[in-house]
């Protein structure tokens, strides 16, 4: 027997279907923090002042150019989730899922920065250790909140009830 989890959408980055070397990223907004979603049911997680300005600016535009959407009147989709019309301005800046999840369009570079990986200068990719003992913090991802899509549409509707 299957595991009904089997049958759920991860949240996790994938490629742009037409920008070279950018990735389609979900970002949720949950208990006033924002979860990046750099790998799969990993996150990073920043408060609205610490949030990266290339991040903050994607979301800022989806605010200011989209309508917050209303509930789904279905179960969201993969493909609803992560495809947004091509000839759309937003189809490479990113969009609303739900009013608090959005696909930002991230260069590749700088989804691996937040992974904590690191390009050198041939752009082969490293790993960059951060050490605590010199004032500096550790790149370690954490577990989401709503790992896959299908736990924002119940969290909307199970919190009308």
């Amino acid at each position: 027997m299957r595991d009904p989890t089997d049958f759920r959408t991860k949240l996790a980055p994938i490629r742009h279907a037409t920008l070279e070397s950018h990735h389609r990223v979900p970002v949720a907004f949950i208990n006033k923090k924002y979860e990046v979603y750099v790998g799969d049911r990993m996150v990073r997680i920043f408060s609205e002042e610490s949030l990266p300005d290339n991040i903050r600016a994607l979301i800022t535009m989806i605010k200011a150019g989209q309508k917050v959407p209303d509930d789904p009147t279905g179960m969201p989709t993969f493909t609803h989730a992560y495809d947004y019309p091509p000839d759309s301005n937003f189809c490479e800046i990113g969009w609303y899922v739900t009013k608090e999840l959005f696909i930002v369009i991230l260069p590749t570079k700088d989804l691996t920065n937040l992974k904590g990986d690191q390009y050198n200068e041939l752009g082969l990719m490293e790993y960059r250790v951060y050490n605590k003992g010199h004032g500096r913090y550790v790149l370690a991802p954490t577990e989401p909140t709503l790992p896959f899509l299908e736990e924002f549409f119940w969290r909307r509707h199970l919190s009308q009830k």
